[in-house]
């Protein structure tokens, strides 16, 4: 059984390159690769609020994605918002990805977007750390028509 694995440092490049142990081999780390790969994009690391004497505050990122999706909904214009959370340095950054509608004017919902976010983040839940919101826009969404009996 171990034989093929045994001889493999004695086997010349060409047949090195044919044989499955180098395949299986390929494959394993590929497997481990994509695994702790999942592993890193799925853990819940928890965002800090703020501290105080009592202790320290903290939300998870799915909770922060929700508040987001809410906020976004009582606007507007704004579809399908998708939320990823940046840390730079000890301050926390939100980009918000959207669909708007074609007609809706961008500035003005990009501004009613902020004005809401960070009333939400420091004044409701006073993020002590919160560094503002990038805004990206990556598609557009036709408006939903009013669908009337005849």
């Amino acid at each position: 059984m171990l034989g093929p694995i045994k001889n493999y440092p004695s086997l010349e490049i060409g047949d090195a390159m044919d044989s499955m142990v180098l395949w299986y081999g390929m494959c394993l780390i590929f497997l481990l690769l994509l695994i702790w790969w999942l592993i890193r994009k799925f853990r819940s690391e928890l965002v800090p609020v703020f501290n105080d004497d009592d202790g320290t505050v903290q939300i998870t990122p799915q909770a922060l994605r929700e508040l987001v999706r809410k906020s976004c909904t009582s606007i507007a214009g704004v579809h399908s918002p998708a939320t990823s959370i940046k840390k730079q340095g000890s301050k926390l950054r939100l980009k918000v990805q959207i669909r708007v509608e074609q007609n809706s004017k961008v500035k003005d919902t990009r501004l009613l977007l902020k004005q809401q976010l960070e009333s939400v983040m420091v004044d409701n839940l006073n993020f002590s750390n919160f560094g503002g919101i990038d805004l990206v826009i990556r598609g557009f969404q036709e408006e939903k028509k009013d669908k009337q009996s005849d």
